[in-house]
């Protein structure tokens, strides 16, 4: 079980109705009543009675009432220490990251940062993953979320904290939004970043794979040439969704997810071995995760495949 199944627990309990439930978590009603079943096989009982009067509680729903309704008060009490706490950090925080995190969350960022962390003076610098990883190299900044390590240095430690899907990119109406083929993209050259990019390797690594090789038009390094030359109708290529989000929301591009195989990127968290993230880079790459989570649980296209929880990713020192 979980913070939020308990969470929907208690309020259904609480309301007698889980359609009173849905309206006052803003949650639809066959959510949440799968997630009550999915308490009750769990626990291998039932927790209510369902009668003409509403979801009564069972004894055993009485009795995970009361230990769930402290639970969320403790972890209510815990947040909110928390966050006053977190009112008083103090400093700045550089952070690099790829075009695809900057498009998706850049801005939300800022925002949750000036809302929860006034005294903290985040400032975003988006590249590439090889020069946000040099970055990190000569002290220019202090953190980045960089598409996996090329070539891996000793001096770094990298967490992978989430895991995107590569889409192909195209001028409007190229794609339709249905999966492509590799071998079938493969059959285009393409508009790619130099080899040095993670993205390019990975790309290569599948046409391999299939026995094939990657042909291009021109290697650029820039996402925002890169993207207009594509919306000119030169050549497709490949990128994260959310390199791209804003110009499928307007139509100047077209994109479909990559399968066979399905090419997914890592995206690491890195910063130097004896440099690790100050309180102040935690409390605002915590928050940079959690709006991505929001993002994804949100159903809504967005490319990624998984983001995970800092506290359960083994750090890991390149060698």
């Amino acid at each position: 079980m979980d913070l939020r199944q308990l969470r929907y627990f208690v309020f259904v309990a609480d309301l007698k109705s889980i359609a009173r439930a849905s309206a006052h978590l803003g949650v639809a009603g066959p959510a949440i009543s799968r997630s009550i079943s999915a308490l009750e096989d769990e626990l291998r009982t039932p927790l209510f009675d369902r009668d003409g009067r509403g979801m009564q509680m069972t004894e055993a729903g009485l009795m995970l009432h009361r230990s769930a309704s402290q639970i969320l008060r403790d972890v209510e009490l815990v947040r909110q220490e928390v966050m006053a706490e977190g009112k008083h950090l103090t400093g700045d925080v550089i952070i690099g990251a790829t075009p695809s995190v900057i498009a998706m969350a850049g801005a939300e960022l800022i925002r949750a940062c000036r809302e929860r962390l006034p005294r903290v003076r985040p400032r975003l610098l988006e590249g590439y993953s090889a020069y946000l990883q040099n970055w990190v190299l000569t002290g220019s900044i202090d953190v980045a979320l960089v598409n996996g390590l090329q070539p891996d240095s000793p001096r770094l430690v990298s967490e992978c904290l989430a895991v995107e899907r590569l889409f192909a990119i195209g001028p409007p109406g190229m794609f339709a939004g249905d999966p492509v083929g590799l071998a079938s993209l493969l059959e285009h050259a393409l508009l790619l970043p130099s080899a040095q990019n993670p993205i390019r390797s990975l790309l290569d690594a599948g046409a391999a794979g299939l026995n094939l090789s990657v042909s291009t038009v021109l290697e650029i390094d820039s996402v925002t040439l890169l993207k207009d030359l594509v919306r000119q109708g030169l050549a497709p290529a490949v990128l994260p969704f959310g390199a791209v989000k804003y110009e499928l929301e307007t139509g100047v591009l077209s994109a479909s997810p990559i399968v066979t195989p399905e090419i997914r990127s890592d995206l690491d968290l890195i910063y130097l071995a004896d440099r690790p993230p100050t309180r102040v880079a935690s409390e605002v790459i915590d928050m940079l995760l959690e709006i991505l989570r929001q993002i994804v649980s949100k159903k809504e296209p967005n490319g990624f495949v998984e983001i995970r929880h800092r506290a359960s990713v083994r750090r890991k020192a390149k060698t």
